[in-house]
């Protein structure tokens, strides 16, 4: 065997090698499950098969179905003047949209408000909407990543969930 013979035969080696590591962590994270978005720190607990998050009580689900991306309370306003055409989802109750709740935390301009547990029957409000940017928000962010959930098995493609909610948004240009 030529040095070259062995060369080769340890790269074909290696990329052989790597790729069944690359298939069997792919495989591992199509696997794993955590519960169903709830903004609590349970979101981030892995588990290795199907059933119910023994702290929220959440149906655990494919870890590869939660699709949403997250942006900052902080970074709303700023990303909101820079992308006009965003769709604004507030899922908090009428009343803490229309700030007649205590505390009043505000809400965002142009937001369209449909509360999380009316959303699954209210999806055709937003259907037009389904391949835009829609950031979903509620006060604490403990709503929205259920809803941006939602969305996404819905078929919403692009969803961002604001992340702390409104009760930690600090730049407050964009809010009404």
């Amino acid at each position: 065997m030529t040095p070259l013979t062995s060369v080769a035969g340890i790269f074909i080696l290696l990329t052989v090698n790597s790729f069944a590591l690359f298939a069997q962590s792919k495989s591992a994270r199509d696997n794993s499950y955590q519960c169903t978005p709830c903004g609590y720190d349970c979101d981030k607990n892995n588990f290795s098969a199907p059933g119910e998050c023994s702290d929220c009580h959440m149906p655990l689900v494919k870890k590869s179905t939660i699709l949403f991306k997250t942006i900052a309370a902080d970074d709303v306003c700023a990303y909101l003047q820079k992308h006009p055409t965003t769709i604004l989802l507030d899922v908090r109750t009428k009343e803490e949209f229309e700030g007649k709740a205590n505390p009043d935390f505000g809400s965002l301009r142009n937001a369209i408000n449909i509360p999380v547990q009316s959303l699954p029957n209210q999806l055709n409000k937003l259907s037009a909407y389904k391949n835009r940017e829609i950031i979903v928000y509620c006060s604490h962010s403990h709503r929205s990543p259920r809803a941006s959930y939602i969305l996404n098995q819905q078929g919403f493609t692009h969803v961002w969930n604001m992340a702390g909610g409104m009760s930690t948004i600090k730049e407050k240009s964009c809010v009404k």
